[in-house]
């Protein structure tokens, strides 16, 4: 369907490159870089506002290593599994659909 408009889909459509055009990465702009690696101020503000929720996630314990900090983007060479990602994205929770769903229409 393609409903994204992630550059890694535009750049299907219309051509250029599928390089973040948000942060100064270089990776691609696809889903895992916008919910975890993404350095773009208003996607780090989400993270920010969703931090309660991101540091209960099992998965992404990485985000908050001590119960007082919280690091609104995990570093380019932290690699997150297949399984986290899937663990992450399985859960039974509104405010994850609300925190993707935003994610995505930066």
């Amino acid at each position: 369907m393609r409903a994204l408009h992630l550059r890694v889909e535009s750049c299907k459509w219309h051509g250029g490159s599928s390089i973040c055009d948000k942060c100064e990465c270089g990776e691609v702009q696809d889903e895992k870089h916008v919910l975890f690696f993404c350095k773009y101020a208003e996607v780090c503000e989400l993270r920010m506002r969703y931090r309660e929720f991101l540091k209960e996630c099992l998965t992404l314990r990485v985000f908050a290593p001590s119960s007082s900090e919280f690091f609104p983007f995990l570093a380019c060479h932290h690699s997150i599994t297949d399984y986290e990602i899937n663990a992450f994205l399985n859960q039974d929770s509104y405010r994850l659909l609300k925190f993707v769903r935003f994610s995505f229409n930066f």
